[in-house]
C-alpha cells in the first residue's frame, strides 16, 4: 500500500483542480474531501449490495471463506467510508486537510479498486454466461459510480478507474467467448470516457471553489474597507427605510450629531436636519428644500449641500445616495454617505472673495469692477443702466514710494482706501484698480450736483496729510467723472470717457475734477492719456509692424518693403502712427520703441527673397545714441540679415542738431554696408549742402508733392528739380504716397527710380507680405485702378 500511495503522488500533484497560496489550499483540499463524503453513504451501500449479489452467485462454486473474507474486506472499506461520513455529521469535520489527507483517499480508493478488481479476473471466467453479463454489469456500474462519486479528487477517482477498468479489461479477455475482445475495446472506450468526465468534474469543482473563495474574499475587503471607513474617515455611511427612517447609523454619523447610534436608528433623517434649521437664512433654508425634492423625486443624486445647525454652530454637509429597491421593484429606502464640508466650503468662499478684492486694501479688484461695470449694456432697444463713475489717481504717489519705500507706500494705500469708504455710502462700490488707481460706482439716477458735491468731498478730504507709520504724508488726488447713459452706454465706454476726464483734471493741474465733456480740448486730452498709456504698450505685445511694398518702375518689381509701426490700443483700437510716434518722442520711450522696431523688422526681412530690400524709419533719439552702429549691427548679425539689404530713413531735422556728429553716424553705417535714405525731402529745413556733403543713398519725395504733382505745374517741377538733383549726385529717388495711376505715370515720365503707395499696394501683415513675395496672392491695392503693370509680385527673383 505504501508503494501504491508513492505511485499515487505524481497523480495527485498533477491533477490538483485550482491553482491558490498554501492557505488556501489547505481549505480547498478540505472541501474536495466534503464533497466525496456527501456522497459515501450511497457509494457504501452500492459497494455492500454489489458485494452480497456477487457472493451469494458463486456460494456454491467457490469456497465460502474465501467469499466471505472477500466479502468482509470489501464491508469493512465500506464502513471507513461511512465513520468518516459520521464524524463530518457531528460537526467534527476539519476545515483543512492537508496532502496527506488526499493521498489517504487515494490509497482507500485504491485498495477499493484492487478488491472489486477479484470479481473480473477472478470470477468472471468462472461463472456461465449469464452469470458473465451480471459480473460485466456490476463491475461496470462500479467504475461509473466510484468515479463519479471521487471525482472532486480526481488523483483517487483516476486510480479507481484505472485500477478497476483495467482488471475488468483483463477478465473480458480471459472469457472464452466470441463478443470478448469487442466487449473489452468498448469497456475501456467507456473507461476512458469516465476518466475524462472526472478532469472535467474536478475543473469544474476547482473553479468554483477559487470562485467562493475570490467572493468570500472581497466581501471580508469590502467589510474590513467599510468598518475602516466607518472608523477613520470624515465621511459616515447611512441607510433609510422607505419612509426615510434610518436603518444604519455609523458611529461617525452618530458623532457627528452628538447622539448615540441608538438614538439616531429609527428617527426620520430629513426630520433630524430640518428641526435644526429654526432661524437659519433663507437661502440656507432653500438649500434644505433642494434636499428635500431630491428625496421626493426617487432618484440617485450626488454632492446636495445642505446646512444643519449644531451647538449653534451652522455646518454644512455634503449628501450622496441612491434609492434602494425590494424584489418586486419597489422603493426600499436610500443608501449614502455624508460629508462635513464647512472647512471646504469656507475655504472656496475665501478664494472666491480673493478673487474679487484687492488683498492689500480689501476694496473691489480690477476683475470685480469690469464684472460690475459691464451690468452697463449698449443694447439697441433697452435703457442703459444708469449709474456715476469716478476715477482716481492720487497726486504725488510715485515720489512718496519711490523715496520712503513700497512698504510705506502700501500702507498710505490702505489709509487711502479707508478714507475713501469714509467719505461714500455702504452702497457705492469702491474699487482699486492697480498701483493708486480707484474708481467708485454708485449705482441710480445721480444728478451732476451730487457727483460734483461727492468728488469735492472726497478731493477736500485728501488735503488733511495721511498718517501712516507715525509720520504725516501729504497726497492729493484728481477724479474724472462720467454719468451713464449720458457719458456712455457700456461699461467700457463709461470707464474710458471717466479715464479720459481724470487726465484733463491732471492736466488742468492735479487736486482737482472734471467732468467728462465731449466740448473739452480732444488732443490735449488725448494726448496726455497716450503718454500714459503708450508706457508698457511693448511690454503687453500691443505694436505690430506692417510692411508697405516699394516698387522699381523700371522693371515693376518689389525692390524693397518699408516697416511701419501700428499701435493697437486695446480700448482706443489703431492708433494713427505720427500721434504715437510724437507722444513716444515727447515722453521719452522713442528709444525703447525704435530698437523693437529694428529688432522685429530684421528678424522679418530676414526670410525675404535676397532682391528685397527693407527700410526702417530712424528717430532723432535713436540717431544720437552713441551705440546706434553697434546695435544696428548686432541685430544684423543675430537674425543673419546683410547690411547691403538695410535702408534707414532719416528726417531732415535730424541734422540740424549737429551736422558733424550726424555725418560720422552715417559714415560709419556706410562703411558698414547700410544704406542711408533722406526722408520727407522739401517738406522741412531742405538744404543743398546736405545732399552735397553727407554719404546718402537715396532721397524719399514726400507725399504732399505726390498728390498735387497732376493737379499743380508748379508741384511737377519741383519733383522734377529733385529727381535732377538726385541723379547728378548719383542717388535714387523714391515717390511716396502714389495714390492713383495718373500720378504714377508723371513719375516715370519724370525718371523717378522707385514708387509706393495704395495705388500700388497697401501696407500689409507679415503673413500677407510674405504670400505676396511669393507670388501666391494678387497685390491688395486700395485703389482698384492702381492694379497695373508696375505692380507685380517678385516672382522670380
Amino acid at each position: 500500500m505504501k508503494r501504491l500511495g508513492q505511485l499515487c503522488q505524481p497523480i495527485k500533484t498533477a491533477m490538483a483542480p485550482y491553482h491558490a497560496a498554501a492557505p488556501l489550499a489547505a481549505q480547498f483540499r478540505a472541501r474536495q474531501i466534503q464533497a466525496v463524503l456527501r456522497l459515501t453513504p450511497l457509494t457504501m451501500l452500492a459497494n455492500a449490495l454489489n458485494a452480497t449479489i456477487v457472493g451469494w452467485t458463486f456460494r456454491d462454486q467457490l469456497n465460502p471463506l474465501l467469499l466471505v473474507a472477500w466479502a468482509l474486506f470489501i464491508l469493512y472499506s465500506a464502513g471507513t467510508g461511512i465513520h468518516a461520513w459520521w464524524r463530518g455529521r457531528q460537526g467534527r469535520t476539519p476545515t483543512t486537510a492537508s496532502p496527506r489527507a488526499l493521498a489517504r483517499a487515494t490509497k482507500h480508493a485504491a485498495l477499493l479498486a484492487i478488491l472489486w478488481s477479484v470479481v473480473p479476473i477472478l470470477l468472471m471466467p468462472l461463472g456461465d454466461a449469464d452469470t458473465r453479463i451480471m459480473l460485466t454489469a456490476v463491475v461496470t456500474g462500479m467504475i461509473c459510480a466510484g468515479g463519479f462519486a471521487l471525482a472532486t479528487v480526481p488523483q483517487a477517482a483516476l486510480t479507481y478507474v484505472a485500477i478497476l477498468g483495467t482488471a475488468t479489461f483483463i477478465g473480458l479477455l480471459r472469457m472464452d467467448h466470441a463478443l470478448a475482445i469487442g466487449l473489452s475495446l468498448l469497456l475501456l472506450i467507456y473507461t476512458i470516457i469516465v476518466m475524462g468526465s472526472v478532469l472535467s468534474n474536478a475543473r469544474t469543482f476547482g473553479a468554483r471553489v477559487m470562485a467562493e473563495a475570490e467572493t468570500e474574499r472581497q466581501r471580508q475587503l469590502v467589510g474590513l474597507l467599510l468598518n475602516d471607513f466607518e472608523e477613520n474617515a470624515s465621511d459616515w455611511l447611512w441607510e433609510t427605510d422607505a419612509d426615510g427612517r434610518l436603518t444604519h447609523v455609523s458611529q461617525r454619523m452618530a458623532n457627528v450629531f452628538g447622539s448615540s447610534m441608538q438614538a439616531l436608528t429609527g428617527q426620520p433623517l430629513l426630520a433630524l436636519i430640518a428641526q435644526t434649521l429654526d432661524r437659519v437664512p433663507d437661502e440656507e433654508r432653500m438649500a434644505y428644500e433642494q434636499l428635500c425634492r431630491r428625496f421626493e423625486a426617487g432618484t440617485a443624486f450626488r454632492d446636495i449641500q445642505v446646512p444643519v445647525v449644531l451647538d449653534g454652530t451652522t455646518r454644512w454637509w455634503s449628501l450622496t445616495a441612491k434609492p434602494l429597491a425590494d424584489a418586486d421593484g419597489k422603493p426600499a429606502g436610500w443608501r449614502g454617505v455624508g460629508t462635513d464640508v464647512t472647512q471646504s466650503l469656507r475655504a472656496q468662499q475665501e478664494v472666491e472673495r480673493m478673487a474679487r478684492f484687492d488683498g492689500l486694501t480689501g476694496l473691489a479688484n480690477r476683475n470685480h469692477f469690469h464684472q460690475l461695470i459691464d451690468r452697463i449694456h449698449d443694447a439697441p432697444g433697452t435703457d442703459a443702466v444708469p449709474a456715476m463713475l469716478l476715477c482716481l489717481d492720487l497726486d504725488n504717489f510715485k515720489a512718496i514710494n519711490d523715496s520712503l519705500g513700497h512698504a510705506f507706500g502700501d500702507s498710505l494705500l490702505r489709509v487711502v482706501a479707508q478714507r475713501l469708504q469714509g467719505r461714500t455710502r455702504r452702497s457705492d462700490v469702491v474699487a482699486r484698480l492697480g498701483g493708486d488707481e480707484f474708481a467708485i460706482i454708485r449705482w441710480g439716477e445721480v444728478l451732476p450736483e451730487d457727483a460734483e458735491e461727492l468728488a469735492a468731498r472726497i478731493v477736500k478730504s485728501f488735503e488733511d496729510p495721511c498718517e501712516v507709520e507715525g509720520a504725516h504724508v501729504r497726497v492729493g488726488t484728481s477724479i474724472g467723472i462720467a454719468i451713464a447713459p449720458k457719458d456712455g452706454r457700456s461699461g467700457a465706454q463709461l470707464l474710458k470717457n471717466a479715464d479720459i476726464a481724470l487726465y484733463a483734471a491732471k492736466f488742468d493741474g492735479k487736486g482737482r475734477f472734471r467732468f467728462f465733456d465731449y466740448e473739452m480740448d480732444t488732443r490735449a486730452r488725448r494726448r496726455l492719456f497716450l503718454e500714459h498709456e503708450l508706457r508698457g504698450a511693448l511690454q503687453r505685445g500691443e505694436f505690430e509692424l506692417a510692411y508697405q511694398p516699394i516698387f522699381a518702375l523700371d522693371t515693376g518689381r518689389v525692390s524693397g518693403c518699408e516697416a511701419l509701426l501700428r499701435w493697437h490700443h486695446p480700448r482706443l483700437g489703431m492708433v494713427d502712427t505720427q500721434e504715437c510716434i510724437a507722444v513716444a518722442e515727447e515722453s521719452g520711450q522713442i528709444e525703447a520703441i525704435g530698437e523693437w522696431v529694428l529688432d522685429a523688422a530684421i528678424r522679418e526681412a530676414a526670410h525675404w527673397p535676397d532682391t528685397v530690400r527693407l527700410s526702417v524709419n530712424l528717430s532723432l533719439a535713436q540717431f544720437i545714441n552713441p551705440a546706434l552702429c553697434e546695435t544696428i549691427l548686432g541685430l544684423l548679425d543675430t537674425h543673419g540679415l546683410s547690411p547691403r539689404r538695410l535702408e534707414l530713413e532719416l528726417t531732415e531735422s535730424i541734422f540740424l542738431r549737429d551736422t558733424t556728429h550726424a555725418e560720422g553716424h552715417l559714415r560709419a553705417l556706410r562703411a558698414a554696408g547700410i544704406r542711408i535714405a533722406l526722408d520727407d525731402f522739401g517738406t522741412g529745413y531742405s538744404s543743398l549742402a546736405y545732399l552735397r556733403t553727407l554719404p546718402l543713398d537715396r532721397i524719399k519725395i514726400d507725399r504732399a508733392f505726390v498728390t498735387a504733382i497732376a493737379a499743380h505745374p508748379e508741384t511737377a517741377a519741383v519733383v522734377r528739380a529733385i529727381i535732377a538733383i538726385a541723379q547728378a549726385l548719383h542717388m535714387d529717388t523714391c515717390a511716396e504716397g502714389v495714390e492713383d495711376t495718373a500720378q504714377l505715370a508723371l513719375l516715370r515720365a519724370e525718371g523717378c527710380g522707385a514708387v509706393q503707395g495704395f495705388a500700388l499696394a497697401e501696407p500689409m501683415t507679415p503673413t500677407t507680405l510674405a504670400a505676396f513675395l511669393a507670388g501666391k496672392v494678387a497685390v491688395p491695392t486700395a485703389i482698384a485702378a492702381g492694379r497695373n503693370s508696375a505692380a507685380h509680385p517678385p516672382g522670380g527673383h
